[in-house]
């Protein structure tokens, strides 16, 4: 779900994403948008296969629009 409360959002639920994970970067899942510009976050679905195994069980986190990044999806 992704609630759009006077922003438009550049990410879209689904979309994969990167984001900062100590010195490195891990990848996740875009599970809602929200908030209102300029505080705008984003909810991200961790799990143990996409995010090379940094978590052990699916989790969430939720972060400033500003701190995630669309992940390149060329193979």
């Amino acid at each position: 779900m992704v609630r759009r409360t006077g922003v438009n959002p550049t990410l879209k639920m689904g979309e994969t994403v990167a984001i900062t994970w100590g010195i490195s970067e891990v990848l996740g899942t875009v599970r809602e948008v929200y908030g209102r510009s300029p505080r705008v976050y984003v909810v991200v679905n961790l799990t143990p296969e996409l995010s090379s195994y940094v978590v052990d069980e699916p989790t969430t986190v939720a972060l400033p629009l500003a701190n995630v990044r669309r992940a390149d999806t060329a193979a």
